[in-house]
């Protein structure tokens, strides 16, 4: 009976064990996608709103970054797809957010969808970019 038990036991045990290491294996995969984080993106670049709603005011859009402030150069000017950019600054973790105006991106995006490039310069002179697609949809229910 005890011999059961000890089989019965580590058998469970052996089958945690299992569930556990796969547990970890999806977490670590899917940890970016669920982040926000552009892993296919060296720089990570995270536009928001994730869905521009053509024909309704949703605020100013931001651009987050991976690029640590400290290395941009603030006289040359960031654009997104050739807009600059109204303010930069550092998030909490000290990397480059930009901020847009919201009109002047919607100008020149159309549905279903559109690639934003993030661009600027370093410190050291050498330039920068990266992309993120945005979903954009008409307002269906226009004013």
């Amino acid at each position: 009976m005890i011999n059961l038990l000890v089989a019965a036991s580590t058998k469970a045990k052996g089958t945690a064990a299992l569930g556990i290491a796969v547990l970890a294996c999806i977490t670590v995969l899917a940890a970016p996608a669920f982040s926000g984080q552009r892993s296919d993106d060296p720089l990570g670049i995270a536009v928001s709103p994730q869905t521009f709603i053509l024909g309704q005011e949703q605020g100013s859009v931001s651009v987050h970054t991976d690029l640590p402030f400290s290395q941009v150069d603030k006289d040359y000017w960031v654009t997104l797809n050739g807009v600059a950019a109204t303010g930069i600054g550092a998030d909490s973790c000290g990397d480059l957010v930009a901020k847009f105006d919201e009109a002047e991106i919607e100008a020149i995006v159309a549905p279903p969808s559109a690639v934003l490039t993030l661009e600027g310069q370093k410190t050291d002179g050498t330039p920068f970019s990266g992309s993120d697609t945005v979903r954009v949809i008409v307002d269906p229910r226009p004013e």
